[in-house]
């Protein structure tokens, strides 16, 4: 697969797919749909209380999911798209299968992704991610192993033509002024914080 329309095209009719971010290989479905996101749990193996990342095209997109006040939005300015993954409160009014979301109602959260990767821009809409890996498993960061790993399960896939980096996002909370790091992954504190 290498037309950025067949990927919209695949998504759109349920598909699951393989897709490279600049640190690993993930495993993508629209947000919205929930018999694709029924499909990555099976395949994965993923706990069904892990929720998943939302994979946005650009910041504009995140607004319209989560409440990003100055400091995250400045954040995703600065990091964006890059191996930065924002957890901030949703919008209470977003349709997204709610293993999209962590907590429910006003307490609810999402975790926002925006990978330095071109088949992002052709997004037509938010999509659920996960790494590309058997739960409990290392990452893919080769294609060849990624399709060994996941032979016959998935609708589709695209191949990198780049090296991927093998760490994971730097996940990181932003609760109004306050903010925590989740996850350290590609991206250092060191430049969260500067």
């Amino acid at each position: 697969m290498t037309d950025y329309a067949d990927i919209n095209e695949t998504l759109s009719s349920g598909g699951v797919l393989l897709l490279p971010t600049e640190t690993v290989y993930g495993l993508a479905c629209v947000a919205a749909d929930t018999a694709a996101v029924d499909k990555i749990y099976a395949v994965k193996g993923r706990d069904f209380e892990k929720p998943l990342a939302v994979c946005v095209k650009d910041l504009a997109e995140a607004e319209t999911l989560g409440l990003l006040d100055e400091a995250a939005r400045e954040l995703a300015i600065r990091h964006w798209p890059g191996s930065l993954t924002l957890v901030v409160k949703a919008r209470p009014e977003i349709v997204l299968d709610p293993r999209c979301l962590s907590g429910r109602g006003q307490d609810a959260t999402i975790a926002l992704r925006c990978p330095e990767a071109a088949w992002r821009e052709s997004l037509n809409g938010p999509l659920a991610l996960t790494s590309a890996n058997r739960s409990g498993q290392p990452d893919c960061v080769n294609y060849e192993s990624a399709m060994a790993e996941f032979d016959g399960e998935l609708d589709g896939a695209l191949m990198s033509d780049t090296p991927l980096s093998g760490a994971p996002s730097t996940i990181v909370s932003v609760m109004g002024a306050d903010f925590k790091i989740l996850r350290q992954g590609t991206l250092a504190v060191t430049e969260i914080n500067s």
